[in-house]
């Protein structure tokens, strides 16, 4: 009885061995011998008037009946894309014009897999959202969009626009939906992935759509937002653009090469505060008379979607900042393109420049400008001297009094920093009264901002060594030149 049970037993494992065996013979005869297609991407048009078209050529293996491979194409109205799955195409012979692609007015994006033996096209897209149709050809396969008409919502409005920044931090994107009709459903994107925004209705048809993200600097960002209007119309819009400071699309990443750069105070009664918060402690108030040289840009408090706050040099308050939405960015001091190395300069020496008219000095190093920036020197009732001289004596600070031979104000100010005496009394030094530096301010002298003028002390002759306050040019110490000129 047992050696028939175990008979049987070995029968029926022989049997199901034999089975699967044909099984995965006749599976792959089957994929041997089954149709093939190769796909050639023909075009990907557009037209606002017509809509668009992505066509395909196939070439079918000898044992293919129809000319053109089966397909199934579904709507991803989620997700703004439609997806078309070409069946038994492994191969793509041609590729897709980029150029076509990127100029597309209904197309955002075209990606295609081939996955197994199926071609998979996924196509984003943009306008109106109207389900795709296919059109077949001898030999071709065309998808269609169609272009819908003005009734559509339209999406406008993005900040940022298409080729705009952001600045880093905590930022506010919105923009405008408008519709003939009520807005119904919205879905955004931010980087992919669907996120929460507001929507507060405006005006009749009108729409503002925002939404915080934090944003990195130089790093792209995409969004992309579907609104369907109660009449069952659907858009799709997308745009990216670039994590950074805002300022550096104005003035360039190069702009702290002369240790800041320079602004307008654009309002009145601008307060100047200790950090960047509103809640810190007040060190003063700007007004639109006045420039700042920005020495750095940081993120602070939040004000009306900007977190960006800038520390400052200047006169009376370095250190301190101030909010960035209170300074425009001017035109930036520069170096002359010609000028005449002074004669008693020699190769390796430092010496200055004072542009009068444009208020710009510059520090050389023998043949290259190393520095520029805009200072204040006398008015026209006494006036900077013109020539060439040298510093004779520097000093940390000192008390300067006195006043203009005409002009019947006096002044009395202690503590004087960075003073660099080139011609009898005239010199340049710190100015810690005033801040409007690019104008006629002073009795004579060059006033520059604190920082600007301890850079300058530091590079200057003759070199103040150690804890001494003060020192005389001589021989072997010699003074730097400077030259004053209109």
């Amino acid at each position: 009885m047992k050696k028939i049970f175990l008979f049987f037993i070995a029968t029926i494992l022989i049997a199901a061995a034999a089975f699967s065996a044909y099984f995965v013979w006749d599976r792959i005869l089957i994929l041997e011998y089954a149709p093939k297609y190769s796909a050639a991407a023909l075009y990907c048009s557009s037209d606002e008037n017509t809509g668009a078209e992505i066509k395909f050529k196939f070439s079918p293996s000898a044992r293919a009946k129809r000319k053109i491979p089966l397909y199934e194409m579904q709507e991803l109205s989620k997700e703004g894309k439609t997806r078309v799955v070409f069946r038994n195409v492994p191969a793509m012979t041609k590729q897709f014009d980029y150029s076509q692609i990127s100029a597309n007015i209904f197309v955002e994006k075209l990606d295609y897999v081939i996955q197994g033996s199926d071609l998979i096209l996924e196509i984003e897209r943009k306008g109106p959202y109207i389900p795709a149709e296919i059109s077949e050809g001898t030999d071709t396969i065309s998808i269609i969009f169609k272009p819908g008409n003005k009734n559509y919502p339209v999406i406008s409005g993005q900040s940022p626009a298409d080729s705009s920044t952001l600045p880093p931090g905590k930022r506010k994107i919105g923009f405008l939906v408008k519709l003939d009709g009520e807005l119904k459903t919205l879905d955004v994107f931010f980087q992919g992935q669907k996120i929460t925004a507001s929507s507060t209705k405006i005006a009749s048809g009108r729409y503002l759509i925002e939404f915080k993200e934090t944003i990195e600097k130089d790093k792209e960002y995409s969004v992309r937002t579907i609104a369907t209007d109660n009449r069952e119309r659907t858009s799709i819009s997308g745009w990216t653009f670039e994590g950074q400071l805002a300022i550096e699309t104005i003035l360039g990443r190069d702009r702290f090469n002369y240790l800041g750069w320079w602004g307008q105070v654009n309002s009145d009664d601008v307060p100047v505060r200790k950090d960047s918060k509103t809640s810190s402690e007040q060190t003063g108030t700007l007004s639109s008379i006045n420039r700042v040289k920005v020495l750095g840009e940081v993120f602070g408090e939040e004000k009306d979607g900007n977190n960006v706050w800038y520390k400052i040099d200047g006169g009376r308050y370095p250190g301190s900042y101030i909010f960035s939405g209170s300074v425009t960015p001017i035109e930036q001091p520069q170096p002359p393109k010609n000028f005449t190395i002074p004669q008693e300069v020699i190769e390796g020496d430092y010496w200055i420049d004072v542009d009068l008219t444009k208020k710009i000095l510059t520090l050389f190093l023998y043949d290259k400008p190393i520095f520029a920036t805009y200072v204040s020197p006398g008015k026209d009732a006494n006036p900077t001297p013109v020539g060439t001289f040298n510093v004779w004596y520097k000093l940390k600070k000192t008390e300067m009094r006195g006043g203009p031979p005409i002009i019947s104000y006096r002044y009395d100010l202690p503590n004087v920093p960075y003073v660099m005496y080139y011609n009898d009394s005239y010199g340049i030094h710190g100015a810690y009264w005033h801040d409007k530096f690019g104008t006629q301010q002073s009795a004579g002298c060059t006033n520059a901002t604190i920082g600007d003028s301890q850079f300058l002390f530091e590079k200057t002759g003759p070199k103040l060594e150690g804890e001494k306050m003060s020192i005389f040019s001589s021989k072997e110490n010699p003074g730097t030149v400077v030259r004053n000129h209109e």
